[in-house]
């Protein structure tokens, strides 16, 4: 049986199906991922995961755990699980504009463009969508905050 970070392949699937980023994808389709080699990497309390201002076009979907993201050395906010971050910077290849720290240990599904491209279009595909999904809903979130605040 084979282990990521001491999780079963199983293991795993029953943490996507958890998290509604995954509910687009089938069984086989979860599996495939869980399977994915180097896609999966754990992080413990006070680890930066992303640094501000660095290069680097992973994005992480958040598995289990908390992290906090920090600008300029000031937390901003916490993300728990089912959160994703580092997609700008995926998505547009830029630096980092913030940094992520694990405030606990985490586990996290990790991608870059090239692990993307190995997973095959429908994966891909799916995974863009729940992106823009995820990216227009935080545009939402702080339409509403800044309205709040006029």
């Amino acid at each position: 049986m084979t282990t990521v970070a001491g999780y079963s392949q199983e293991q795993i699937v029953d943490m996507m199906k958890m998290i509604p980023f995954f509910e687009p994808f089938s069984l086989y389709e979860k599996k495939r991922m869980a399977s994915f080699q180097g896609g999966f990497v754990t992080f413990g309390p006070g680890t930066r995961i992303i640094a501000e201002g660095k290069k680097d076009t992973c994005f992480y979907i958040l598995l289990t755990g908390k992290v906090a993201t920090v600008k300029q050395g000031v937390e901003l906010n916490y993300m728990e699980k089912g959160e994703i971050f580092g997609e700008m910077a995926f998505f547009a290849n830029t630096k980092r504009s913030t940094s992520v720290v694990a405030h606990d240990s985490v586990f996290l599904f990790r991608l870059d463009q090239d692990s993307l491209q190995r997973l095959g279009c429908e994966i891909r595909e799916k995974i863009k969508d729940q992106c823009i999904l995820k990216m227009i809903s935080r545009i939402d979130k702080l339409t509403e905050r800044l309205r709040v605040r006029m």
